[in-house]
């Protein structure tokens, strides 16, 4: 099943709106670099800094973005196409259903991601015989693989949400609406009180090891995270159980 909707995706023009939604990030980080080199020459490109950025443009601003076009999609391509009852034809259940979804997109997410991190350190590499980057080595681009490998598993928790708004409201605006929203939220939250109790910016803190200087813990992060993935997660099981395929 989890084939089957890799298949679907192929064949649609979301995979490459995504590509070129997280693969832009790595170019607008790199651009950011350079120009801040220009502003600043004293101060050198490093790959840690080009890393970092990167991670942060991803959870606070194209993430969000990105991966709940690729939810609301995923989970409301069927209602769009009203392929849902024909789709039941088959013997399979609707948790199973369900499942196979959610795996998709995760699997989505965390090849997107980690595209991007490979992109970051090709670009870092060619801009390297013009500017001079400094910490251009494996072992500081294999740090990061792990962070953006560990970021994708919270990130993917608070993007949970929007895929049961894609059931509940059978399409694409309500989600990219609400993602929306909350993308701008996170710009205005990074430096608030309050940063440490909102998901999707707390996600980050936590990740950069901010979190604690923002008046939160990482205990109350994982478990805000925790209870927003599982309530979505619950609630689309729950609503989708109950409905009506028509």
């Amino acid at each position: 099943m989890i084939y089957c909707e890799f298949l679907k995706l192929k064949r649609s023009k979301i995979c490459i709106i995504a590509l070129v939604g997280t693969l832009g990030t790595p170019l607008l980080t790199i651009m950011h670099g350079i120009q801040n080199h220009f502003v600043y020459p004293e101060k050198a490109i490093s790959l840690f800094g080009l890393y970092d950025n990167g991670i942060m443009f991803l959870m606070l601003l194209f993430g969000p973005l990105v991966f709940s076009i690729i939810a609301a999609y995923l989970f409301s391509r069927e209602y769009a196409e009203k392929t849902l009852k024909t789709l039941f034809v088959v013997p399979i259940t609707k948790r199973r259903f369900l499942a196979s979804k959610f795996m998709t997109l995760f699997l989505c997410l965390l090849f997107l991601m980690i595209l991007s991190w490979a992109e970051i350190f090709i670009l870092a590499a060619i801009c390297n015989i013009v500017f001079e980057i400094s910490e251009l080595n494996f072992l500081t681009a294999l740090y990061f693989l792990f962070k953006i490998i560990y970021g994708s598993i919270l990130l993917y928790a608070t993007i949970t949400p929007f895929a049961f708004l894609a059931i509940y409201s059978k399409g694409l605006v309500a989600p990219i609406i609400v993602a929306s929203i909350i993308a701008l939220g996170n710009v205005i939250l990074t430096n608030s009180p309050i940063a440490g109790y909102f998901p999707w910016t707390a996600t980050y803190l936590l990740l950069n090891g901010r979190i604690q200087s923002s008046g939160s813990t990482p205990g109350i992060v994982f478990t805000i995270v925790g209870l927003v993935c599982f309530i979505s997660i619950l609630s689309s099981i729950l609503y989708f159980q109950k409905e009506d395929i028509k």
